[in-house]
């Protein structure tokens, strides 16, 4: 692994694992044109499903589809790119199969810090404490996706432990509890 310190201020070096939550009703219908689109962009692309499906490179998370079920998902999600693909990336940026990513732009606002540092980025609500909105995608620093799976998911008392709720408000909640600094990622 190279150092990270020795990739800030070049954006070109700035490695972003891409991972978007979808569900098999959307693998080709939405899922597949981030494929075509902007995931052509990240060092890795991962698709986060209920269902396997490995020509669009989706992997079956242990979780029910639906609304109230997508905080369990962001957390297996993310508990799943630190298991399997920790050395592949500096950023873990999680989105959904609806979003549009420009990935140069985030390179480019990512560059100028340090992935050992706990600090995340995304368009932040100040509604209900403060959180990233999850439609609009949210990025971790490899120090804050660690505190987040390795501190924050195994204490209950920092991350809510069941999986309902709005993933979003959830992850804002565990994040300022976890000292992770937000940063606003909007261009």
């Amino acid at each position: 692994n190279p150092d990270s310190s020795s990739t800030v201020g070049q954006a070109s070096h700035v490695r972003v694992l891409c991972w978007v939550m979808t569900g098999p009703q959307n693998h080709y219908t939405k899922a597949i044109h981030v494929k075509k689109t902007w995931g052509k962009h990240c060092d890795k692309l991962v698709f986060m499903s209920s269902k396997a499906d490995p020509d669009l490179g989706a992997v079956a998370l242990n979780i029910s589809e639906g609304r109230q079920q997508l905080w369990g998902k962001t957390k297996q999600g993310f508990k799943y790119v630190f298991d399997n693909h920790w050395d592949d990336a500096d950023w873990f940026m999680k989105a959904d199969d609806d979003t549009f990513v420009v990935v140069e732009n985030l390179r480019n606002l990512l560059k100028d810090f340090n992935t050992t540092d706990p600090i995340s980025f995304g368009h932040n609500f100040k509604y209900l404490g403060g959180y990233f909105s999850g439609g609009a995608g949210y990025v971790l620093s490899k120090e804050a996706l660690r505190r987040f799976t390795q501190v924050g998911l195994k204490n209950s008392s920092l991350c809510k432990e069941d999986d309902g709720g709005d993933e979003d408000v959830n992850m804002g909640a565990c994040i300022k509890k976890l000292n992770i600094t937000k940063g606003d990622s909007r261009d």
